[in-house]
């Protein structure tokens, strides 16, 4: 599935990312931007917000590496 996302640069790697509180290839925390883009997503098993398809949550900063235990 592709949505419509904002996208930003990050600061701190220079990828351009969509908005968020953080980076999704980086984790590093985020200012924000108005450019939009389709990219591919994912639901975060940390806090089940609807996200890109990234190494890290764009919400809440997870890596999508890390294991749950519940």
């Amino acid at each position: 599935m592709k949505l419509a996302y904002d996208m930003v640069t990050c600061q701190t790697c220079g990828s351009k990312v969509t908005a968020g509180k953080y980076c999704s290839s980086c984790g590093a925390r985020l200012i924000s931007s108005s450019e939009k883009e389709e990219v591919e997503v994912n639901i975060c098993v940390n806090c089940g917000a609807l996200t890109p398809n990234e190494e890290y949550c764009s919400v809440c900063g997870f890596h999508a590496e890390q294991e749950v235990f519940f």
